[in-house]
């Protein structure tokens, strides 16, 4: 089994060795630029977990290259572990929620490969993959499903914005996922997320920390070896058959992705 895990979170320097050592190390070239260095680790079960830290900084690497690069190692399973605001007051510092679906509020970043000449009536797809996302409720009994919005950062939202994206059904506020979720259906990669809640919206009031982040960061790693035994064996979901409806009505070019 191989899943590239995009980190977005803050963690100690030695907090992944659980996943094994340190294997290998690539930097991959692709048409929308470099990513990498990219650290493979193997645990004991032989897993193979390709790590990747991520920023939702404006100077981060092109989403397309991140997933691209996971398409040239031969990686078909991606994870991305982001840190979020919680526009739900239900939801408090520390928890950790699972990305059931999204709203793309991007606005400077590339949503597609496709150009006008590319693919045209995509069938809708499931936002993210069922597969990955029943092995993270397995192994996060505690964690809830929601609603991810992806903005673009570094700014925090204003109290009035909060309040906006509440009513438009928003859980959590973030800057990694999108619009990785629809370039990876894109790319037939299986993609899921989850989010560690480490800010309350503006709209609430702030309180005191107590350590709820740094738990709750912590029993996602101590999750991850367990979603990844929940996770063997070949892909039986949907992902992989994303674009058949393309390809049959000769919509899509082989390799599409390649020459954009």
């Amino acid at each position: 089994m191989e899943l590239l895990l995009l980190v977005a979170v803050s963690l100690p320097p030695k907090a992944l060795d659980l996943l094994g050592p340190v294997q290998e190390v690539q930097t991959v070239e692709t048409p929308f630029g470099r990513v990498g260095p990219l650290a493979l680790r193997v645990d004991g079960a032989g897993h193979r977990i390709w790590i990747a830290p991520y920023s939702g900084l404006p100077t981060r690497t092109d989403p397309r290259a991140t997933l691209v690069a996971a398409k040239e190692l031969g990686i078909q399973r991606v994870l991305a572990w982001d840190e979020g605001v919680a526009i739900n007051p239900v939801l408090g510092r520390g928890q950790t929620l699972l990305v059931a679906d999204y709203i793309d509020f991007t606005r400077h970043r590339p949503t597609t490969f496709f150009q006008e000449e590319g693919v045209v009536g995509l069938e809708q797809v499931p936002p993210v993959c069922p597969e990955i996302y029943r092995a993270l409720a397995a192994a996060l009994p505690g964690a809830v499903g929601g609603v991810y919005l992806g903005v673009d950062g570094p700014r925090r939202e204003t109290a009035a914005e909060a309040r906006m994206y509440r009513r438009w059904g928003a859980d959590v506020v973030g800057q990694n996922l999108v619009p990785e979720i629809g370039l990876a259906a894109e790319l037939e990669l299986c993609y899921a997320g989850l989010v560690t809640v480490t800010h309350l919206g503006a709209d609430q009031p702030p309180l005191p920390p107590h350590g709820e982040v740094r738990q709750g960061l912590e029993q996602v790693l101590d999750a991850l070896p367990r979603v990844l035994t929940g996770l063997e064996g070949p892909r039986s979901c949907g992902c992989p058959r994303r674009l058949e409806g393309a390809r049959s009505r000769g919509l899509l070019r082989e390799a599409w992705w390649r020459e954009v």
